[in-house]
């Protein structure tokens, strides 16, 4: 049974909600039952930031009445705000017939979001797939106004599917734009054929970031944009296509990890100040040096969904989902043994623990001059959590992993929360931002990935003490996934060859009908039916 937020005075002091103390910076501990996806969202919906800049979304109430501006210092929109968008309605879709929450106002604020930015110019033209990924906030948003619940606010359903009709249109053009110009030609590395560079501006390189900025977009966009136009013979197999090949540069099968990312064109002056990566003849290095924990989480949350969607469009006794499908249980099995054995969380770099420590890098610019330790990084354990949950939902692995994501969850709550001193959370420990090239100073070393400037994680000192709202994001449909765990009876694994005096009739956990069991078979025992966690 889940609790609601509810105030207590401990022995240690006032608490505003359970779990959370009054003084600002001092760490939460973690209240089994509690719905943190309720409390981050409604303590943050208003306050984050992409990077450094103001991202918070406008506050409204049940009614849709705007209560309190936007802080949001971009016009257009952003993959940064448009993922803490997409989380949000992932929970307001979960929630939305509870009698705990009224869902209503995070609606709102996502709506008035979503209805009020544009794709940037770059994103049309296909010269950034970062452009693009807020994109994936609209298909929810239209099913969800199309429901009539939410009918009280300042737009109708018919403009907010008319809105997100334009966006698919113009995303799928952005898309259709980087496949035609912004790909690695077969004169530049055979194998490589094919990739869809990560920017205009990042020539012939392939990060793992990427995946889930486009090739998951168009996933979701070729089951549910009514409208789709092909780019190309087969869409599902290109996009299968971006996968392959970043896999291909990128999976270090000793490690069991993905590298940041890979040029096809290493003599080239793209990819010069790399570290890793060589040009001699012969003894070619295609990948950057290093294993960074969101670049990694991005790739496998990308084939979580991506799975989810080629389930949904029945295309899951396909090679290319069997291909994919493989990767998961691959990179499942690394990631899950990186986990630290005493948070349940994971590293900044991967590939060390906390003991390895930078102690300089490349001058000015470092963002100090003060050795740094590897640390617990939270949007990648958010990320990593959040993909493990909903690939266990969606039957997607053969190992069960539920034990491993509830240990991380309970780890992010009790190493990354903190009060924020006015009732509610903040998340730190989050990288802001790191990247390869474009600078000299970003050349993706180990020490670059902890003393760079622009890779400075949040804490509670000073201007970095804040919510990042890539963490936020994670976190949220993490907290969402835990929840639905939760609300579930979850009695095990069991192959699908035991389960032949069950009902022959499948459905998922939304109680959608399935045309065939899943490949590990989990079990929900719910009413009157039996439910197949797919």
């Amino acid at each position: 049974m889940f609790l609601l937020m509810t105030a207590f005075v401990a022995t240690s002091g006032v608490w505003a909600v359970e779990g959370v103390p009054s003084t600002a910076g001092e760490p939460c501990r973690f209240v089994e039952g509690m719905r943190y996806s309720h409390l981050v969202i409604n303590t943050r919906i208003n306050d984050f930031k992409a990077n450094t800049s103001n991202a918070g979304f406008g506050v409204f109430d049940a009614n849709g009445n705007r209560v309190e501006q936007a802080h949001d210092g971009k016009t257009s929109l952003d993959y940064v705000p448009g993922l803490v968008a997409k989380a949000i309605l992932e929970a307001v879709d979960y929630y939305k017939d509870s009698q705990e929450v009224d869902v209503a106002p995070w609606f709102y604020a996502v709506q008035d979001y979503g209805m009020s930015r544009d794709i940037t110019s770059n994103g049309k033209m296909g010269k950034s797939f970062d452009d693009l990924n807020a994109v994936k906030l609209y298909f929810l948003l239209d099913q969800l106004a199309a429901t009539n619940r939410f009918d009280k606010g300042n737009y109708t359903k018919e403009t907010t599917h008319n809105t997100a009709q334009k966006r698919f249109a113009d995303a799928l053009a952005g898309i259709a734009a980087a496949n035609s110009n912004y790909v690695i030609r077969e004169s530049t590395l055979t194998g490589a054929a094919g990739g869809w560079w990560h920017k205009s501006s990042y020539v012939d390189q392939m990060w793992c970031d990427g995946q889930y900025m486009g090739p998951a977009l168009l996933a979701q966009m070729l089951c549910s944009y009514t409208d789709y136009q092909p780019i190309s013979g087969d869409d599902w197999h290109l996009l299968v296509e971006q996968f392959r090949i970043a896999w291909h540069y990128l999976w270090d099968e000793n490690q069991k990890l993905l590298y940041h990312a890979f040029t096809a064109d290493p003599a080239g002056s793209a990819a010069s100040k790399w570290a890793g990566v060589s040009a001699e003849k012969g003894a070619e290095v295609y990948h950057s040096a290093e294993f960074w924990g969101r670049a990694v989480a991005w790739y496998f949350m990308a084939l979580v969904d991506v799975l989810e969607q080629m389930d949904i469009a029945g295309r899951n006794n396909t090679s290319d989902y069997q291909l994919l499908y493989g990767y998961l249980q691959q990179l499942g099995q690394g990631i899950a043994e990186r986990q630290d054995d005493d948070s349940g969380c994971w590293y900044q770099l991967l590939a060390h623990d906390g003991n390895f420590v930078a102690n300089n890098y490349n001058g000015s610019y470092s963002y100090t001059t003060k050795p740094v330790a590897n640390y617990l990084e939270s949007s990648c354990s958010s990320i990593f959590t959040a993909a493990y949950l909903k690939g266990m939902r969606l039957g997607l692995f053969d190992t069960d992993y539920i034990p491993l994501a509830k240990k991380a969850f309970r780890g992010i709550v009790e190493h990354f929360m903190v009060a924020d001193g006015k009732g509610g959370a903040h998340i730190v420990s989050c990288c802001k931002s790191a990247g390869l090239g474009g600078s000299n100073y970003r050349d993706g070393s180990a020490e670059y990935y902890l003393m760079g400037k622009d890779t400075k994680p949040t804490s509670t000192q000073g201007s970095d003490f804040y919510t990042e709202g890539k963490v936020l994001g994670g976190f949220i449909m993490a907290a969402t996934e835990f929840e639905r765990l939760g609300d579930a009876v979850i009695t095990g694994i069991t192959p699908v060859s035991e389960i032949t005096n069950h009902d022959s009739t499948y459905y998922d956990l939304q109680g959608r009908r399935l045309s065939s069991p899943s490949y590990n078979g989990v079990y929900v025992k719910n009413q009157r039916k039996t439910f197949v966690h797919r």
